[in-house]
């Protein structure tokens, strides 16, 4: 009691003296969203106890447990959601709407706790007796929490990659959380390997993997409904002998299509897709010498060789398509996902060099299918390989080990 009151007076001190900074402003909205939405309120209301609570903060986190949720709910299990960003919002409410009887999410009162409330604190709020942390959330509430008699913490997707490679040793709080589970679900063997000198263990597993194997199986039925021109931009690709795909593509990835060769066609599906951002990319295109041209769900004529498609959710999807798939970032803050194309069937991916943030780099790399270029001449000599054969998913793995995580 004694750590939460001092939670509450933090919340309000920091709440008092940076009020006015646009970040807590925001902030605050979004927590206080718990107050009045009727998915926010607890199952205590209800007199029911949840049979899991997982915690995430990024949509990457919310996919590593997706499947897992998707099962649990599947087999008729109630669970909590707590989030700790807003950037996964949109998607927890959505799961909401489809199981409202079965779903009760809280966005984390960071400066809004109050242990008078349990609208606005996490240990009020929740009664699973199971919580699974995703990541790197380490909370000293959720510690304080996993002590209570019968109450059991887990830990998923556990990664120290940057601590590794800065030659650090493990965080105190670290440890003390690995101490506290009664599962850990590594990233990498890299990572299992760094903690076991102290005496931890667990588990290698990826959970997003099988997520991404059920939207590609998935995937007709998506493209049938938002995406009927599909198969004729295939077709128009086609026409070269080789297709790739620029997936989450930058302006600064653009250089490395300076000497594409004339055989090759491309489908290039920006990061971002305002307005700005996709005429900047034609700029660019024409200044490499390439005709480019602008496409989204309603095209029906193709007619460059070059195309930017412009639409959001499929790009997962699409690249099942594509033997080679370059993953963007990787010349700017940090590749985006490579499990993708590694999952859903490219052969060969390359990305650029500041992957260092990557588990999924790691877990590529370890199937031989991921090369990193540096320039136009490196992409080059990696479009010509063609001495691989894409990854065969098997789901076997994923039900062994969610059996393992959340026994069923």
């Amino acid at each position: 009691m004694i750590y939460k009151l001092l939670h509450t007076l933090l919340a309000r001190f920091i709440s008092l003296f940076v009020f006015w900074i646009p970040e807590v402003v925001e902030r605050k909205k979004f927590e206080l969203k718990n107050k009045k939405d009727v998915g926010a309120q607890s199952f205590k209301q209800q007199g029911i106890r949840a049979d899991f609570c997982f915690e995430f903060s990024s949509e990457g986190e919310f996919a590593q447990i997706n499947s897992l949720v998707e099962d649990a709910l599947a087999l008729g299990k109630k669970i909590e959601l707590v989030m700790f960003s807003p950037s996964v919002e949109k998607q927890v409410l959505a799961l909401y709407e489809k199981h409202p009887e079965q779903i009760r999410y809280l966005r984390y009162p960071l400066l809004t706790y109050s242990c008078f409330s349990q609208a606005l604190c996490f240990t009020n709020w929740v009664t699973s007796k199971t919580l699974y942390l995703v990541r790197y959330d380490f909370f000293p509430e959720f510690l304080f929490w996993s002590r209570r008699p019968g109450h059991f913490l887990k830990l998923l997707w556990l990664s120290f990659k940057k601590t590794r490679l800065q030659n650090k040793k493990l965080s105190k709080l670290k440890i003390k959380f690995l101490q506290a589970s009664s599962l850990n679900v590594f990233a990498t063997q890299e990572d299992l390997d760094f903690v076991k000198p102290l005496g931890f263990s667990g588990i290698i597993y990826d959970f997003r993997m099988e997520q991404i194997h059920r939207r590609k199986l998935n995937r007709q039925t998506k493209f049938s409904q938002h995406f009927a021109n599909h198969s004729q931009l295939l077709n128009h690709l086609r026409q070269s002998p080789q297709q790739l795909i620029f997936g989450n593509a930058w302006l600064s990835d653009l250089h490395l299509l300076e000497k594409l060769p004339d055989a090759c066609s491309v489908l290039i599906v920006p990061h971002q897709l305002d307005q700005k951002n996709l005429t900047s990319f034609q700029v660019e295109l024409e200044k490499l010498g390439l005709d480019s041209q602008l496409v989204d769900q309603n095209t029906t004529h193709f007619q460059a060789p070059v195309l930017i498609l412009n639409m959001k959710g499929v790009l997962c999807e699409l690249y099942a398509d594509f033997t080679h798939a370059y993953v963007g970032g990787g010349f700017g803050a940090s590749i985006h996902s490579v499990l993708e194309p590694l999952i859903t069937g490219s052969a060969h991916i390359s990305c650029g060099p500041v992957n260092n943030r990557s588990t999924e780099f790691d877990i590529a790399k370890s199937h031989h299918r991921l090369s990193e270029v540096l320039s136009p001449s490196e992409f080059n000599t990696w479009l010509k390989r063609f001495d691989s054969q894409a990854l065969v998913f098997d789901s076997s793995q994923y039900l062994f080990y969610r059996k393992e995580v959340i026994g069923c």
